[in-house]
């Protein structure tokens, strides 16, 4: 029983993924005119959706899609900072037990986008359900190539429009869709690139497309494909300082960037241990980014 109550409490939402959507809402918010009750409960919808898609995927990798059947060696490789590919296949709770723990977070997350419809806009809503609808797109999308355009999707625009139509009803939205993009980029091209790496053998017998797969199909390597990316991300955040879109002290997310590079180094020695350290490495990036921005608007 206790198991059951981690894997649907814990293991399902998977809360290590936190920052990375609750970040991008927060700066949305910033960006909005400044954190307000109402921004936080944009935050709290965000992360209540992010649980429920994650749930979902568990759900629709095993009785969709099907990438999480069969035996270990044929079903997508669980991750020390993730378990959820692995608990229907291992019998640890059903299908149907799935299924209601990720409508039960989009039931939950409804509560606080409701109320913001009431009070803030009918915005919300729209953002609200275009990001529940993400994982249905996003499990699809990994047997075409829009894989990492449907996760950074989520994590990137909708996350940053979900806090600023939580702030208010009139935000600079074109703003919010620029400034989006490191958060688009951390979670798909860079973060979905390590985490398929040990999928990708099993999966790719079962038809997926996605360049996250290619990536080890064709033998490229990851060091070198995610070490490009991030520094496009890196680059990118200069522009938006100098264009005045985020404040000089946003650079505090740079503190992240030496220990990323060292860190693929050592995939090398032991991948499952250092992906581990990469990802959580890459989770502070955000962090970082916002808490910059955050105090750079104080001065």
């Amino acid at each position: 029983m206790k198991k059951k109550i981690k894997v649907h409490l814990w293991t399902l939402p998977r809360w290590f993924a936190l920052p990375l959507f609750a970040a991008p809402a927060v700066l949305g918010g910033l960006l909005a005119g400044g954190m307000t009750l109402n921004s936080w409960l944009g935050v709290i919808g965000t992360v209540l959706i992010m649980a429920g898609g994650h749930s979902f995927n568990s759900f629709l990798d095993y009785a969709w899609t099907g990438l999480d059947k069969g035996s270990p060696e044929e079903r997508s490789a669980e991750k020390d900072y993730a378990g959820g590919q692995s608990v229907i296949a291992a019998g640890t709770v059903g299908v149907k037990e799935v299924a209601f723990n990720a409508i039960a977070w989009y039931v939950l997350a409804l509560i606080p986008l409701i109320y913001l419809a009431i009070n803030v806009g009918w915005q919300i809503i729209i953002i609200g359900v275009l990001g529940m609808l993400a994982t249905f797109a996003y499990a699809k999308a990994k047997f075409n190539w829009l894989h990492e355009i449907a996760l950074g999707t989520a994590s990137g625009p909708l996350a940053v429009l979900g806090g600023m139509f939580a702030t208010t009803s009139a935000p600079p939205w074109v703003t919010g869709l620029v400034v989006s993009v490191p958060s688009f980029i951390l979670i798909s091209f860079i973060g979905l690139a390590i985490d398929e790496w040990p999928d990708a053998e099993a999966n790719l017998k079962k038809g997926v497309k996605s360049i996250s797969y290619k990536v080890w199909e064709y033998g490229i390597s990851l060091e070198w494909y995610v070490s490009v990316w991030l520094l496009f991300m890196y680059v990118y955040q200069v522009f938006l300082i100098s264009s005045g879109i985020l404040v000089p002290l946003s650079a505090l997310s740079f503190i992240v960037w030496p220990f990323l590079i060292s860190f693929l180094v050592l995939l090398k020695q032991d991948f499952r241990k250092w992906a581990g350290i990469v990802v959580f490495s890459g989770v502070a990036y955000p962090v970082l980014l916002v808490l910059g921005q955050w105090l750079g608007s104080l001065l």
